[in-house]
Parts: C-alpha cells; structure tokens; sequence
C-alpha cells in the first residue's frame, strides 16, 4: 500500500469559490492554519485572503508518497508570469520607464512554488508560446535556475535576486534587429559581434529603465554568457570575477537554449545536451552547478511519447529518480488492423545500450495561444 504524506501546493486564489466546501487546509507562509479544511468560504473569509495581496495561497493535501513531482511549478503561475514579462519587455522595447512590482510578485510566486515542491526529481516543463519564443525562454530559464537554487540551498533572497536576474536576462536583445535575431543562417562575424552586445545592453537598460535596485540581478543580464575558464563574452570574465548566481543562470541558459528549435537549427535531443554539460563541468561551468542540476531535474514527463536509438516509439511509463535520463518506456506497436499498442516495459537504466534520441510529443508541451 501506498505511503501517504501531506503536500502543500499552491491553488489559485481565483479558483475558490464563495460557499464552497474545502478539501484542504489553507496555511500562511509559517505553516499556520488560516481555513481548516472541510470548512465554508464565506465572503469574509475569502476577503481576508484577498487581503493578503498574493494570486496564490498555500493548501495542504493529503496524497500519495513520491520521490518524482508532477510538475514543476502551476501552469497559471507560468501564464500570468508570461503576460507580466511580455508588457514589461515590450514598453521596455518603446523607451518607457518600468515599475518592475508585478514581475517582482510573479518571481516571489514562483520561488514559493519551487520551495513547495516535494520531488526529488523534478520534470523540467517546457512551456512554449510558438510565436514569442523569447518570452517562454526567459520563463523556463528562471524555472530552472530557481530549481537549481532550491536544491543548492540558496536563501529566499538570493532566490529573489536570481528569479528576478534569469527572467529578465536576455532583455538586452530588444537592442538587436529582428533580421540579426531571427536570421535562418548562421551568423557572420560583424551580426555575432551586435549579438554579443546584448549583455551590456541588458545592464544598461536595468540600470535606465526599471526601478530593479539589485545590482546583482543586473550582473546575471550582464554575466550570463560568461565562462569560468574566461572564454564567454561580453568581457571574458573568469570564475573569480563571474557572481555565483550568473553562474547557476549560465547553465539553465545553455541546456534551455540547446533543446529549444532556433530558426537556424532544431533542438537537440536531450542527451546530447547533457553530455555537453557535463563534458564543460569544471571548465567552462560551474561543476557544482551542473551536477546539481543533472541529478535533480528530469526532462521527461509519464505520458510523454519518445523516440530510441533503435528507431523504436516508446512512451514513458514510469520516471527514474536516480538516473533521470533514463526513464521506462512502454513500446509502441501496431495491431492486426494497424491501430497503436503498447507492448512490453523497458527499463533503460538497466538496458543501457538503448537511449532516448528524440522527444516526438510531450504532454507538457502546451500551446497558449493559436
């Protein structure tokens, strides 16, 4: 029998609804019952939670022991961070003067989310909006670096820096041409050269344009394509003189950026990237940062179709904790009439000399808008 324990989750503040009965308690910050669960929302009851000036408030369920989360963090928090991130770079793009409160609250939802999540390994969710590419980069890249800060142990306040730095580090690229920045060839050296610009500019307009007080945030927009060895750019900074947290964004940028389809190129399959990683842990990145975010974090979700090495189809049947990158599958065979079976389980971490190459459909995957 399956092992029961309390999780807290974050439910939208919207979804409660006047009158309703809870199947859950409703906690503060501290772990204080503000509702006990089985209890009416009265009208004064949900004021008092609008009060509490949050989109989200935390409930403890009661569910089912795991080692694996579900998802990384709520797919509403994700919009709502989505539309706040494109308002603000878009009146950043016409030379406006931004308050930057409304990302400052997303990036304290999130960290919230992130430290509620029980999951030993977690499932990296790739949130594309196809058309604004740019906007759901810089979200999972923030997702991704707070994932990492979690299980670095960072506090609530280095959390706030690097969430706050990691959305708003590309920004820099507002600055480059739409016919540089979404060129379907590889660059020459005189575009690569504005391209490389982007960081300063980045700094430039934190420093301008926002109210951002954190210098630190503004060195992840500045630092995020250095390398530790002095090889990055814009001012070949070393490992001394690279602020950790640019470092951990550093990272969460190059493995977001590799499986994501560029107009020149097509993603690559996650295991390439991974290697890529590893092979540049300790010389290029940061070594506790990569190995922290390999052990940690899984790429694949239970429902997720993929494609093996051997030409295969398989769809992912159950994760692996302990090697993430090599889930079972369940493989993926037609019948008499053509129609699509699942046939027997394979357990790649004991299979090794078959790997996942390609992902073909993943549940996570989720279009907002047409």
């Amino acid at each position: 029998m399956a092992k029961k324990r309390i999780r807290k989750i974050l439910v939208p503040l919207k979804d409660l609804e006047e009158n309703s009965v809870l199947p859950y308690s409703i906690i503060d910050q501290k772990g204080r019952v503000l509702v006990k669960a089985g209890s009416r929302l009265t009208r004064s009851v949900l004021q008092s939670l609008y009060e509490l000036n949050r989109s989200f408030v935390i409930a403890e369920v009661m569910e089912e022991e795991s080692v694996v989360a579900k998802e990384d963090v709520p797919l509403q928090l994700k919009q709502e961070t989505l539309e706040d991130l494109q308002s603000t770079l878009e009146d950043l793009a016409q030379g406006k003067t931004v308050s930057l409160d409304a990302l400052e609250k997303d990036t304290k939802n999130l960290i919230q989310a992130v430290e509620l999540n029980p999951g030993l390994v977690v499932p990296i969710i790739q949130l594309k909006k196809y058309d604004d590419f740019a906007f759901t980069h810089s979200l999972n890249v923030a997702v991704i670096s707070l994932f990492i800060g979690k299980f670095l142990n960072l506090s609530r306040q280095e959390l706030l820096i690097l969430g706050l730095g990691a959305l708003l580090h590309d920004l820099g690229k507002l600055k480059i041409p739409v016919e540089i920045l979404h060129k379907p060839k590889k660059l020459d050296e005189k575009e690569l050269s504005v391209v490389k610009r982007h960081p300063i500019d980045a700094k430039k307009i934190l420093e301008e344009q926002t109210s951002l007080n954190s210098s630190k945030s503004q060195l992840i927009a500045l630092q995020h394509h250095e390398k530790i060895d002095g090889s990055g750019y814009p001012l070949g900074l070393g490992s001394k003189e690279t602020d950790f947290l640019s470092q951990i964004t550093t990272v969460a940028d190059i493995y977001e950026a590799l499986t994501s389809d560029r107009p020149y190129r097509k993603g690559l399959p996650i295991g390439e990237v991974v290697e890529y990683l590893m092979g540049n842990a300790g010389y290029k990145l940061n070594m506790e940062v990569v190995e922290t975010f390999i052990r940690h974090i899984s790429p694949y979700q239970v429902g997720d179709l993929v494609k093996l090495s051997d030409g295969r189809e398989a769809i992912v049947s159950e994760l692996n904790p302990v090697l993430p990158f090599r889930p079972k599958v369940r493989i993926k065979v037609e019948d008499e009439q053509g129609k699509p079976q699942l046939a027997e389980e394979v357990d790649l971490a004991r299979i090794t000399t078959l790997t996942i190459t390609e992902e073909l459909l993943s549940k996570s995957k989720i279009r907002l808008k047409d």
